[in-house]
């Protein structure tokens, strides 16, 4: 039968990429095996990553874009996607509990599973942020595996194809610190690489090498990179836990470099070296070349490798309630360290060959077309091209957000509320805040003058309508129209005069519209000031003449109206001729100070000065004097201002009818 020719649409790119090298492999399906088609792997130039994190994205980038470039030339078309697995390092999980009702006449398929299970991450996800909320960091879901699904509360192996009214899964999901997996997109963005499905690289490589049948035993998977070693635990049917401990084979080649004075590539090439036995020849830092037996070398680190095991043992141990698994499988370039599988033996407390390197050579239904790689580090990348094959399609959408292109963990049901919630748009873009109310009182009573109400954010899909819950797709393009905040509200005097116009009439023979008097916390205002929150405002409206001449001492004087004596009670109308006139004294009578005021001639009243626009004005022939007492000296011609008229006394707003002292400043313009 005729090989399937490897294109773009039938295969999978998939990286490893680790703290020391990158592997990269080319691969498809083809009669229910995956088959291998290129595989390349390239040391990284420089250390420019330590306990499996990118420190340096640049350099990572061009490893990867060398490995990139080597599998094009072999497979001759370009690769543009690739599947990626983060190493452990900061690894939260967690277990969740999902259930969701559904129709019991209608048959469970993949797609009710699928959410059901996206449920369980939610739910993971949620716990994760409050058991982290210290931590300004988020952290993003890299991988899950449902460890027991449930039909009307039952345990079943597999929901699909059953009916029933509660289906529920018991979920572990694993999660990773943002900074982790940004690094691995930005890396990948720099060669022209799209994520098309990202896993934790434990849960690819128990994915090959520890099928579902074997699962019911309680079995541990170790993948020992150069940064970090990375755990997984079976039992029972499911991946029971997950863990990392920041420790692996990086920490041999270090007490290497330290005790033979090389640096780190040659203390690398060196502790690869053991694995033959004999001697090695070396060059120090001096130049200077040396041989040394593999077995001083090896009794050089056996503390750090002691360390080591005792490390990944109590991570296991921990991970597994406390008991050693029945068996432990270790891959990642690490596990070739010699002795290491008999010292983890030791730590656990199990038979050595309980303890076992695994290569290529264990995994079921696989084939590779070239040859190399063979041995434990070439397994984590099949996982890696094995997870991607089964779950491509479901792990990412590619969307643009107000012309940026974002790509996002797929939920299948994921909306516009949740895909902006994952890219960190600010929700307070969405939601629009009515302006402040303003609250004072008017005239002794609560008054509320409310804010301007807010515009809410307008959001569009592709140029059409949408709202938060509309959901997405693959490709879409989402702009969104941010919320506007309403105006504060904002309120003055003149605001509230509605209903209390003014009273024109004729004072002392002078004109005069005697309008509402304002009073703010006690003061007199104008009617342009503008009120204050908690503001005490009164408006006082003249209707009477005993509020007209309020302050005035009528002692002495009489009020006419229209040429007729009134009393204070006297409500004022439009055109009211009003004038004080001083009460006539009989021929015996006299004032207090003896002085018959009958007499023609003799001055009456007290002589009070002011100043009226800057020049000295005396008023005589009263006791008591009001504002309206000046308009006689001054220039009051209608065809000669224009607009409103401004009264001023000492500098504060005044009314006609305000009392004058000796001294006083007073204004009056129009405006």
């Amino acid at each position: 039968m005729a090989k399937i020719i490897p294109s773009e649409e039938n295969s999978i790119f998939a990286l490893d990429i680790g703290t020391r090298t990158v592997i990269g492999v080319v691969a498809l399906v083809e009669s229910g095996l995956l088959r291998v088609v290129a595989q390349h792997m390239v040391e990284h130039g420089s250390r420019s990553m330590f306990d499996g994190q990118i420190h340096d994205i640049p350099k990572v980038a061009d490893t990867v874009l060398e490995v990139k470039r080597v599998l094009e030339k072999k497979v001759g078309f370009k690769l543009n996607k690739a599947a990626i697995a983060a190493a452990g390092r900061s690894l939260v999980t967690k277990q969740c509990h999902a259930e969701m009702d559904i129709d019991d006449h209608v048959e469970i398929d993949g797609t009710m599973v699928n959410s059901l299970e996206i449920a369980g991450i939610r739910s993971a996800h949620q716990e994760v942020d409050t058991a982290v909320a210290g931590n300004t960091e988020k952290f993003y879901c890299v991988g899950y595996s449902v460890v027991k699904y449930y039909l009307n509360n039952y345990p079943v192996t597999n929901l699909i194809g059953h009916r029933g009214k509660i289906i529920g899964a018991d979920v572990l999901a694993t999660f990773l610190p943002e900074s982790v997996v940004n690094g691995l997109y930005a890396v990948l963005g720099r060669v022209g690489l799209e994520p098309v499905n990202l896993t934790l690289e434990p849960i690819a490589a128990i994915e090959v090498l520890i099928p579902e049948s074997m699962r019911l035993l309680n079995l541990a998977l170790i993948d020992i990179g150069a940064g970090t070693s990375d755990i997984a635990i079976t039992r029972k049917g499911s991946v029971v836990s997950y863990g990392m401990v920041p420790v692996a084979g990086d920490e041999i080649t270090e007490a290497v470099a330290e005790t033979l004075l090389v640096d780190f590539n040659w203390a690398e090439k060196i502790k690869r070296s053991l694995e033959n036995g004999g001697k090695i020849v070396y060059k120090d830092v001096l130049g200077i070349e040396t041989t040394v037996a593999a077995a001083e070398v090896a009794a050089v680190i056996e503390p750090v490798l002691d360390k080591l095991a005792g490390e990944i043992a109590g991570s296991i141990m921990n991970l597994n309630g406390g008991e050693p698994p029945r068996t432990i499988f270790c891959v990642g370039g690490g596990s070739r360290l010699p002795a290491l599988t008999d010292k983890l033996a030791e730590k656990l407390g199990i038979e050595a060959q309980k303890v076992a390197v695994r290569g290529r050579a264990a995994i079921q239904n696989l084939t590779v077309d070239e040859e190399g790689l063979d041995g434990p580090e070439g397994v984590t990348v099949v996982g890696i091209a094995t997870v991607a094959i089964k779950k491509l399609g479901q792990n990412f959408v590619t969307i643009k957000v107000d012309g940026k292109e974002f790509s996002l963990f797929n939920s299948k049901d994921l909306n516009v509320s949740n895909a902006l919630s994952l890219l960190e748009f600010n929700p307070r873009d969405l939601i629009g805040y009515n302006g402040k109310d303003l609250k004072f009182t008017l005239n002794g009573r609560p008054e509320v003058v409310y804010g301007g109400l807010a515009s809410p954010a307008e959001i569009y899909i592709n140029g059409e309508k949408a709202n938060l819950k509309t959901a997405i797709k693959d490709g879409d393009e989402i702009n969104v129209l941010k919320a506007g905040a309403g105006a504060d509200a904002r309120a003055y005097a003149r605001d509230f005069l509605e209903g209390l116009a003014g009273v024109s009439i004729t004072l002392d023979g002078e004109p005069r519209v005697i309008e509402p008097v304002c009073m703010i916390n006690g003061k007199l205002s104008s009617y342009d000031t503008e009120i204050m929150n908690g503001d005490h405002l009164e408006i006082k409206t003249v209707k009477t003449l005993g509020e007209l001449f309020e302050k005035v001492d009528l002692t002495d004087q009489v009020i006419h109206v229209n040429g007729v004596e009134a009393t204070l009670e006297h409500v004022l109308q439009d055109g009211d001729d009003v004038r004080l006139v001083k009460k006539k004294l009989s021929d015996n009578e006299s004032d207090d100070t003896g002085v018959d005021r009958s007499e023609a001639g003799q001055p009456s009243g007290e002589v009070v000065s002011v100043t009226v626009n800057g020049k000295k004005v005396n008023l005589s022939g009263k006791k008591h004097y009001i504002f309206v007492d000046v308009l006689n000296h001054i220039d009051l011609e209608p065809a000669a201002h224009t607009g409103l008229p401004v009264l001023r006394l000492n500098g504060a707003p005044a009314g006609f009818t305000d009392a004058l002292e000796e001294g006083d400043s007073v204004e009056i313009y129009w405006r």
